[in-house]
């Protein structure tokens, strides 16, 4: 039986679902996780169903993340870097509490979900450690991915954080929607989706399921449906609006148990581009619409990807009509792909 420690990015909360479905891999296998530590920043907290999953093995730390636009749409690139620069010793003094907490457990494997200050702190570890980086992003610059989307800085930014996180690693794993041929310095595997969402047996309602990085796009769906009163939507946001809700619109708190609930019945899901939820719905046939976040490139390639995978569609922005729009969802290789997660990852964690 193998020891493990996760690092977990917490900017938005897919590098947190990624880590809790590697948990199940990894403990029907006869693994064991022994500490997690996760990012944990305003003005986006851990969410109680994360600390529920991990109790008494989380340790949260500060890590970098982006400033958002006044109107919670988008994210400012160049103040974001220039906030996270002036918090770099606070990032430093986390490296070494990270790297002696790691030392002290002494585990057999590390599995860094894409987190730069915990990819710095593993610079230093103990060499029989072995050092394993999982992410979508990573995808991103595997050879030959056909993103040709969004600002070309956007990108360069992208590549230099990967590439940082990429230093401390033994083995990079790159989740794609579709299987593919990696290279020497990344190896191709599928989304890690949690067994509840594997196991979704779909029945279409008339409601749509909402879930949105960004608060800001709540309003619009306030629009959307003012503009069509037979518009139904379960939202789930941590925003409180200051406005009178329209009748078809319903908050709910970040709850995966009734998020899970939810998905089997509604009509389609409008979300972000996170890589995950959107794994999720195309695993279980869900519709959906997408909504990238502004001036945010992987959740725009994310978006590019989804239609080329034949999984939805992607929109600037939500207007009058959209939801009228979905489109029956093509998954059965994706499927398939999806089956072979907990063969390969314990091929790749044993060569």
């Amino acid at each position: 039986m193998a020891r493990c420690v996760f690092i977990v990015q917490g900017e938005g909360k897919g590098h947190m679902s990624q880590s809790m479905a590697l948990r199940e891999y990894l403990e029907e296998a006869g693994h064991s996780v022994d500490a997690v530590f996760v990012g944990c920043n305003y003005p986006r907290p851990v969410p109680p169903y994360y600390e529920d999953s991990f109790q008494g093995k989380l340790d949260c730390f500060k890590s970098p993340f982006f400033l958002r636009t006044p109107n919670k749409k988008g994210i400012y690139i160049g103040k974001s870097i220039l906030f996270n620069l002036a918090r770099t010793f606070i990032y430093l003094g986390e490296v070494s509490r990270i790297r002696r907490k790691i030392d002290a457990v002494q585990p057999d494997y590390v599995f860094n979900f894409y987190d730069v200050v915990g990819a710095l702190a593993l610079r230093k570890v103990d060499p029989g450690i072995m050092r394993i980086g999982i992410g979508h992003h990573f995808y991103l610059h595997h050879r030959g991915y056909p993103c040709l989307s969004g600002r070309w800085v956007d990108k360069l930014l992208l590549g230099l954080h990967t590439r940082q996180v990429m230093k401390s690693l033994d083995r990079v794993l790159a989740l794609s929607f579709r299987e593919e041929k990696g290279s020497d310095d990344i190896q191709i595997i599928p989304p890690l989706i949690r067994r509840k969402f594997r196991e979704i047996l779909y029945n279409p309602g008339s409601g749509f399921l909402v879930y949105l990085l960004n608060d800001g796009f709540i309003y619009d769906l306030i629009k959307l449906s003012r503009d069509d009163p037979e518009f139904e939507a379960d939202v789930f946001t941590d925003l409180s609006p200051e406005i009178e809700l329209p009748p078809g619109i319903n908050l709910h708190p970040l709850n995966e148990e009734n998020f899970s609930e939810k998905m089997k019945v509604c009509a389609g899901i409008i979300t972000t581009s996170g890589f995950d939820t959107v794994a999720e719905a195309a695993h279980a046939g869900i519709p959906m619409i997408v909504v990238p976040v502004k001036n945010h490139f992987e959740q725009r390639c994310n978006g590019v990807d989804m239609e080329r995978s034949g999984f939805g569609i992607m929109a600037d922005h939500l207007y009058p009509g959209i939801q009228n729009k979905m489109m029956p969802v093509r998954n059965s290789e994706f499927r398939r792909w999806v089956g072979r997660t907990g063969e390969l990852l314990l091929d790749l964690m044993n060569k």
